[in-house]
């Protein structure tokens, strides 16, 4: 049986007009100063062990999330490659590390499937909130183990959206919409698939660790975009009817006005080296 790859709404969204994805990456680069993202992400890097003069791949870059904190770790010399099938993302990845002077920072429009590198070409691979947008994740990660070296060291992130909730609503009608949206993602549960996975590739995992981002301040951007999206997904995942939707943002924003507003969403971290 051939096997089939996806990559959802990303996939979508490669194909969409760069006035259309602007926007998202602006959005996306906005998390560079939200101290929630900037605790996981430093988190992430410290695994990497990163050092002076290696070579590290941030697959499903976006618009070069990781680069600037990655080449401040590794110095000169070092390189620091992003791959994303979005060329929109990647055309505003260049364009940043131009305007920020990275020397050793490059960008490739591909997909994570079939990675358009060497065999063990890199001392480090981090993947933030991609492979929930990707199937089979098994096949990601086979490409993952391939470029890396003998030693090198993956990073692997995901948020778990049926576990993700929010103050205010109903909770029964909360899990109902949730589950809708996840319906978008092409692997919902890779958060806590990807341990296990990254076994049958061969990865040894050495460790697992759960992180709460906890967003508490409803005139947050970020905290708001969050609702926004979960919605739309909601909506075009057909489990629940627009009308509830509607409603559980309506009582989302009730929260918010009374001070009782939070959204919480779980990431996983998975830390895998490759031993052979």
């Amino acid at each position: 049986m051939e096997e089939r790859w996806q990559n959802d709404l990303y996939e979508h969204l490669a194909m969409a007009s760069a006035a259309h994805t602007n926007p998202i990456a602006a959005s996306l680069l906005e998390t560079l100063d939200e101290p929630r993202f900037q605790e996981i992400r430093a988190i992430a890097l410290d695994e990497m062990h990163l050092y002076p003069g290696a070579v590290s791949l941030e697959v499903g870059c976006g618009p070069g999330m990781l680069t600037e904190e990655i080449l401040a770790r590794t110095g000169p010399g070092s390189l620091a490659h992003g791959i994303d099938i979005n060329p929109h993302f990647i055309r505003i990845a260049t364009q940043r590390a131009e305007m920020l002077g990275l020397a050793g920072a490059e960008f490739v429009t591909g997909d994570c499937h079939t990675l358009p590198y060497d065999d063990e070409m890199f001392d480090a691979v981090v993947a933030e909130r991609l492979l929930m947008h990707v199937a089979p994740i098994t096949r990601v990660l086979s490409e993952i183990s391939r470029v890396l070296t003998i030693g090198g060291r993956a990073v692997l992130i995901d948020y778990d959206p049926y576990c993700a909730f929010a103050a205010g609503p109903n909770p029964t009608i909360t899990s109902r919409m949730l589950a809708s949206a996840a319906t978008m993602y092409a692997t919902p549960l890779a958060a806590r698939e990807t341990p296990s996975a990254c076994a049958r590739v061969g990865l040894i995992v050495e460790r697992v660790r759960g992180h709460l981002l906890v967003f508490e301040d409803a005139t947050l951007h970020t905290a708001g975009g969050i609702a926004s999206a979960w919605s739309e997904h909601a909506v075009a995942g057909r489990q629940v009817d627009r009308g509830t939707v509607q409603r559980w943002m309506l009582a989302v924003e009730r929260a918010a006005a009374e001070g009782r507003f939070m959204i919480a969403i779980p990431h996983i971290m998975t830390v895998a080296t490759r031993s052979y």
